[in-house]
């Protein structure tokens, strides 16, 4: 019986031992599925932020419209007087959250993005939402309309005949909470506020994600590069690093923690560059970390400088 539960209880410490660095692999496995798929999706959404597809720009009037607005009127866009809303702009760490961000962390920046969508849809099915529509015929007499009724997508193809394309337009706003799903958990979490039809829908992204720090990369002589990076616009450096439209790429500073805490691990000795936010100090808790950056260039705006 001595022998038999010897060799139980070796089992059992065996057993525990590779159960605890199971765990412990499948948490470090999730920080870095977690880490990957947010900075990746950041990325990918400035990459195509400004994407108005055949649309020209030249001679508009940028706006900075609200990200909470769900009304056309507010949406930016107007053919006379010609405005068209920024592709990117954003909100620094110290700065108040917009009203339809809820829970957004405190400490923590926020990016929105403005485009249309790649895909196309029919005008018959053009409602619920705002869409574009580009004209690439001279006998139009609008070269562009933005609307929310099918009837009004009445432009036309080079060949004069077809109907031209109409795109959906999409504002996605990015930020932290403090929380997955609010009431139940206390885990960050990177969300995304949708403008869906008339609504703003806010969808959990990625959890983990305890800080997002971002820098703005503006090009201060028109040739589609960034000369300088700022957390936001600043007019006493020069005209051009005073507004939104001259943003050309983001640098994102991201931080992730593992959802849960890790049994036997102490964090006190790791510190993180956060740009614009400085070093972090050691977090002193359970929790594996893992800060991941990024730079993003808006290749539809730099793209249009670069090439007139």
């Amino acid at each position: 019986m001595a022998l038999a539960l010897f060799v139980l209880g070796l089992v059992a410490v065996v057993f525990a031992g590779t159960s605890r660095n199971r765990g412990d692999l499948e948490r470090s496995s999730r920080l870095a599925d977690n880490a990957h798929y947010g900075i990746d999706l950041l990325t990918d959404e400035i990459q195509h932020a400004g994407y108005y597809a055949e649309m020209t720009t030249a001679g508009t009037t940028w706006q900075v419209p609200d990200p909470c607005s769900t009304t056309l009127a507010a949406q930016g866009w107007s053919s006379v007087p010609f405005t068209v809303p920024v592709a990117l702009s954003g909100y620094r760490a110290a700065d108040a959250a917009p009203a339809c961000l809820p829970a957004r962390k405190p400490g923590t920046a926020i990016v929105v993005a403005r485009r249309v969508n790649v895909e196309t849809t029919l005008p018959a099915n053009a409602s619920g939402g705002a869409y574009l529509q580009v004209s690439k015929c001279v006998l139009d007499l609008k070269t562009w309309v933005v609307s929310n009724l099918p009837a009004d997508f009445t432009l036309h193809n080079i060949d004069c005949l077809t109907t031209a394309d109409v795109r959906q337009l999409v504002v996605r706003t990015y930020f932290v909470a403090t929380c997955n799903v609010c009431g139940a958990d206390t885990i960050p979490t990177l969300k995304r506020a949708e403008l869906v039809g008339t609504a703003i829908v806010v969808t959990p992204l990625a959890e983990g994600v305890e800080s997002l720090q971002i820098e703005y990369g503006f090009d201060g002589d028109n040739d589609g590069k960034p000369d300088r990076f700022l957390t936001a616009p600043d007019a006493t450096l020069g005209a051009a690093y005073g507004q939104w439209e001259n943003v050309m790429a983001v640098r994102l500073y991201a931080l992730f923690r593992s959802t849960d805490a890790q049994p036997g691990y102490m964090d006190v000795t790791k510190r993180f560059n956060l740009g614009p936010a400085g070093f972090t100090e050691p977090a002193v808790d359970s929790y594996r970390r893992l800060e991941l950056s990024s730079v993003a260039v808006l290749k539809n705006p730099a793209g249009r400088r670069e090439n007139p």
